[in-house]
């Protein structure tokens, strides 16, 4: 049972907190009734991996299935990951696929990783560069939510080979993150390998069910869509320089007929040249055919961006801590809007300790992509749980997304508050089994540690001597705030 508990709003010291709401990835919009709304796990984690690291699970993946294209193939077997080469060149009619299994044991909790594994496998599977790759990763995974479930739907397109690894319970990708672990199949679609265009089936996975989906987004997916139609027109190319080369391989091949001394040579320079005109035909129709797509593409795309929402007012915005379950103790971020009540947008992170943030200035971090990002403002909290998944570290939250965009290497108490003096910010740290209390600045870097170790539950009493905290036999233990040394 959920309800609103309390609201401590935090808006800055100067008033109600003004920021451009920039529009985010399709995942995290507001959902309608044709929309795919990923829920991703938004607290801190117990094992942090770069992006590179997921990235590259799916390389690893890709490079087993890119040895022979024509040939099936299970590749991770046994592992957190596995992809099945579904493919059956002699069978005619449907589609071949790719099937990626998120087993039982795969940590993955968030689309954006998910998408980046199926990246690194686009990449390496068959050569696509990361940009396109990264399209295509979008396009696949909307893909699944919005078939999710529909076995009858697979059959009508795919290939028994591709058929006899599908589960009605599992194929295509839920759009809770709990749920993927044991129970995802996402399908990939293919084209003939030997095609010399586009490896996955662009059309199949930008069909009018999952544009529309796209198109319930506030900036209506008009990025992603792009970047779809360029490669699509690509592709286009491709076909129509494949069609070229065919026809003049056809008239090369009469020529040769007319030229020929022998019947045998006539009858096969003939065959060569019948071969190479269907050939020429086949690709045309499929130049002609993504040329239309991109023509409508276009076109949609482009009524579109005229009705894209403009900027909405934020000017009444303001963000506060609530209250979101009667049992749990622990709290998420809201943005309202402060003349109407209306809630703008809730933060993904819903295990924040204690009722109240605090916000930081100017403030550099490392990013999980391993850039480095500059905030004017970001809110800092004790956030998570230690249940292995996650973790209870210091966090920072970007105010306008409202996810966490850094953590803390160090693990905290599952009881720890957070209390801040001038720049130092004061938590329950646990090392070994063991609490302290410890001190980080604005960027998450850890200050000082206590030597003594103090009860992972203690209060923090900031007092005009120092830090009153309790230490692990229960005596009163003063420590000084700058270096948290021993007092008495």
């Amino acid at each position: 049972m959920k309800k609103l508990l309390c609201i401590l709003v935090s808006a800055l010291a100067t008033g109600a907190l003004a920021w451009s709401l920039g529009v985010d990835e399709p995942e995290i919009q507001s959902a309608g009734k044709d929309s795919v709304q990923f829920e991703n796990y938004g607290g801190p984690h117990a094992v942090i991996e770069t992006a590179a690291a997921i990235t590259n699970i799916g390389t690893e993946l890709g490079r087993v299935v890119a040895q022979d294209l024509a040939a099936p193939v299970t590749a991770g077997a046994g592992g957190k990951y596995t992809v099945i080469h579904a493919v059956d060149p002699e069978a005619e009619g449907g589609l071949d696929a790719d099937i990626m299994l998120l087993n039982p044991n795969a940590g993955v909790d968030h689309i954006k990783n998910l998408r980046r594994i199926i990246t690194g496998y686009l990449e390496a599977a068959y050569g696509y560069d990361s940009e396109d790759a990264e399209t295509i990763a979008v396009f696949v995974t909307v893909y699944n939510a919005v078939y999710r479930g529909q076995l009858d739907y697979f059959a009508e397109k795919y290939k028994d080979a591709v058929m006899d690894e599908l589960d009605e319970e599992k194929v295509g990708l839920s759009t809770v993150w709990s749920e993927w672990p044991g129970n995802t199949q996402i399908v990939i679609p293919l084209n003939d390998p030997e095609s010399g265009i586009s490896s996955v089936d662009t059309t199949t996975i930008s069909d009018e069910q999952v544009v529309e989906a796209l198109r319930q987004d506030e900036d209506k997916g008009i990025e992603a869509r792009q970047a779809m139609t360029e490669i699509k027109e690509k592709e286009a190319t491709t076909a129509t320089q494949r069609a070229q080369d065919a026809q003049k391989e056809a008239a090369v091949q009469k020529v040769e007929a007319a030229k020929a001394e022998t019947p045998e040579a006539k009858e096969a320079a003939i065959q060569k040249a019948e071969e190479a005109a269907a050939t020429a035909t086949k690709e045309q129709q499929l130049a002609d055919r993504k040329n239309l797509e991109v023509k409508e593409d276009r076109q949609e795309i482009a009524t579109d961006i005229a009705e894209v929402t403009p900027e909405v007012d934020t000017s009444n915005y303001v963000t506060g801590l609530f209250g979101a379950d009667d049992s749990s103790g622990l709290y998420t971020l809201m943005t309202v809007d402060g003349a109407t009540g209306e809630v703008v947008r809730s933060s993904p992170v819903t295990e924040i300790h204690g009722k109240n943030t605090y916000i930081v200035e100017k403030v550099t971090v490392t990013q999980e992509d391993g850039t480095i990002g500059t905030f004017a403002t970001l809110h800092i909290a004790v956030c998570g749980t230690n249940d292995g998944h996650s973790a209870v570290k210091l966090c920072l939250i970007d105010p306008t997304s409202l996810e966490i965009v850094a953590q803390s290497e160090e693990t905290l108490s599952d009881s720890s508050e957070l209390l801040r003096s001038g720049d130092s910010f004061y938590v329950v740290m646990e090392e070994d089994g063991d609490a302290y209390i410890a001190a980080f600045d604005k960027d998450l870097t850890l200050k000082a540690r206590s030597e003594r170790t103090v009860k992972a539950t203690t209060p923090l009493n900031l007092i005009n001597k120092g830090l009153l905290v309790t230490s692990e036999d229960g005596d009163p233990l003063l420590l000084s705030t700058g270096t948290l040394e021993q007092i008495w």
